[in-house]
């Protein structure tokens, strides 16, 4: 009787640690759930401005290409304003050439050539009028054009120092994951997951953090550069009971740890950082092996110079 009383203790008591357990399962996967809602709208928002900055880039150079053959259509134009007023100059000399040959003659006839006479000068002036204005119109826009063109040279020459210092500060870094380059107007800092994290990790590791420190200096001398962290994996689905919901929870993480190091910087604001999660949706190679898969694992940082000169002329 003794042993079956004990029994049955043991049994309740492995009953309310069970239950202990369940809750504080059911409460930890409610925490991760709302942490991954808040990081998914995260990525969205990240996504929409990146795809407006890409929309603004596109304008840019529509407006600029419209402005080119503005220029050139207004330049044909001067040109036949041009001939037309050298006809029109040849046929008031033939008229005032008649006109006095004529000074002689019926006043009736003398009367409608002086008609003639008047409208032609009159059609002369106002086409004079016209090529002064066309003339000024295009002086215009060819000085508009030259001050955008200077500006659209000058944050090429912008971008390309800044990339020059980018792989200046992190050229120690070189062959261990690392790639430097121009796209669309930003500089790239492509970083392979073997130089930033374990397999599997949010943590940056020592080599990685001595890479992100050399970047944020060059970052800290700046305060106009806009700075977006875009984290990617391959399409390796996570482990059943990984610490991480999926591939879009994991690039997201990543990215905001890369965040943290760079905002340790105190010149490095947080106002100029995005961090975006892009998961495995954005790869740079099909994932059809392992070296492919390794070039997907990487985290992009995108470095924007300021445009604002550029959008006040277009304005």
């Amino acid at each position: 009787m003794r042993i079956v009383c004990l029994a049955l203790g043991l049994m309740f008591l492995c009953s309310c640690v069970s239950s202990r357990q369940f809750k504080e399962l059911e409460a930890k996967k409610e925490d991760q759930q709302r942490r991954a809602d808040s990081l998914q709208t995260m990525a969205q928002n990240c996504g929409a401005d990146l795809a407006d900055a890409r929309q603004q880039n596109g304008q840019l150079s529509k407006q600029l290409n419209q402005l080119l053959a503005d220029t050139t259509q207004q330049g044909l134009a001067f040109r036949q304003n041009q001939h037309r007023l050298l006809d029109a100059r040849k046929q008031n000399s033939l008229l005032e050439e008649n006109y006095s040959k004529l000074l002689a003659g019926r006043e009736s006839e003398t009367s409608a050539l002086m008609a003639e006479l008047r409208s032609t000068r009159e059609r002369l002036q106002n086409r004079e009028d016209s090529l002064n204005s066309l003339a000024t119109t295009l002086e215009r826009k060819a000085a508009q054009m030259e001050e955008l063109q200077a500006i659209l040279d000058q944050k090429d020459k912008d971008v390309e120092q800044l990339r020059q210092r980018v792989a200046a500060a992190l050229k120690g870094f070189e062959g261990s994951g690392l790639s430097i380059d121009i796209r669309q107007g930003k500089v790239y800092v492509s970083m392979d997951e073997k130089l930033l994290f374990a397999s599997g990790s949010t943590e940056v590791g020592s080599q990685g953090k001595d890479a992100l420190q050399k970047l944020a200096d060059v970052l800290s001398k700046d305060s106009t550069i806009q700075v977006m962290i875009e984290g990617h994996t391959d399409n390796v689905p996570l482990r059943s009971g990984a610490r991480f919901a999926d591939n879009w929870d994991l690039s997201v993480l990543r990215a905001t740890s890369i965040v943290r190091l760079l905002t340790a910087n105190p010149g490095v604001a947080p106002d100029r950082l995005i961090a975006a999660g892009r998961g495995e949706f954005v790869p740079v190679a099909p994932n059809d092996s392992p070296d492919n898969k390794a070039k997907n694992r990487r985290t992009e940082i995108i470095l924007t110079p300021k445009l604002d000169a550029l959008f006040e002329i277009l304005e």
